[in-house]
């Protein structure tokens, strides 16, 4: 016992004597880490003000009331005044976003195109990245870029395919397999579409379209009804039967707000004789600040 006692008696003289020595090196180390940790501080404050800052410069532009409304003059420049002035910042991305989906709105396809292409750059690590790369297949589709959109759904479909955009990227994407006549490649989208949203509104379109595939091509499937509806309630069956078949020709144009993703571009034009649905890309969450101004 007395010797463990002289041991550590022994290495706190040690330690003494070389703080002794190098007290002049210890008193700049400590002044260095604590001069590290201040600067930490103050740009962790620093970046929480400017992201405060920039929420703030976003909420100020006037949105529509309504997702399907309008937008007000000039909403895209006064978005990509928001994502210039404050670029880097989280509110910056969704600024650049939301002028990309106004410019969508106005039918400005390429110029919406341009902007989600500049997210995808600008903010390679967002949690709505694949809402971007969703918005440039669907810019390409509405320019009439049938082969490009084609690929670029394609992509966002291999890359994202957990992500909230998945179904509506395979809904977008039968729809321009049924253009390039490829039935088959459709239905099978179709199906697992319905498999998976057997009660929601996008399965109930891809129910639809199936079964007006169907239709087309009854070698498709073994009965009258895609073997996918067969599933479904017979009053919801027989109901999805009689507006698939039943609805009288219209080119009418529907626009319909998406609701699981931040918004949805349009899709391909349907055939002659048939409802265009016009699918407005929306790109973040509704800011309740913007959303209360008049």
């Amino acid at each position: 016992m007395d010797a463990q006692q002289q041991t550590q008696s022994d290495g706190y003289y040690n330690f003494l004597a070389w703080l002794e020595v190098n007290k002049r090196k210890v008193m700049i180390w400590a002044a260095a880490a604590a001069v590290a940790v201040i600067v930490a501080v103050a740009v962790i404050s620093y970046q929480q003000q400017k992201e405060r800052r920039a929420s703030e410069a976003l909420s100020d532009v006037r949105a529509p009331s309504t997702a399907v409304g309008a937008p007000p003059a000039g909403s895209a420049d006064a978005y990509l005044k928001v994502s210039k002035d404050h670029a880097g910042t989280e509110a910056a991305g969704r600024a650049l976003l939301l002028a990309a989906a106004t410019k969508f709105q106005e039918g400005a396809y390429a110029d919406a195109q341009k902007h989600y292409e500049q997210f995808i750059r600008d903010y390679p690590a967002s949690r709505w990245l694949a809402v971007a790369h969703f918005g440039v297949a669907s810019s390409l589709d509405a320019q009439g870029k049938t082969a490009d959109a084609t690929k670029q759904f394609e992509q966002v479909r291999r890359q994202f395919p957990n992500d909230a955009v998945t179904d509506e990227t395979k809904l977008a994407l039968a729809r321009l397999y049924e253009t390039q006549n490829r039935p088959a490649e459709a239905y099978k989208l179709y199906d697992e579409l319905v498999k998976a949203n057997q009660f929601s509104g996008l399965g109930s379109e891809a129910g639809l379209r199936q079964a007006e595939l169907v239709e087309k091509h009854p070698e498709l499937a073994k009965t009258n009804l895609p073997p996918a509806m067969t599933t479904l309630p017979p009053m919801m069956m027989s109901n999805m039967m009689a507006q698939g078949t039943n609805r009288p020709p219209t080119n009418r144009v529907q626009i319909r707000p998406m609701t699981n993703v931040m918004q949805r571009p349009a899709t391909n034009v349907p055939p002659t004789g048939t409802t265009q649905v016009v699918n407005i890309p929306l790109t973040t969450p509704t800011n309740p600040a913007a959303a209360a101004k008049p």
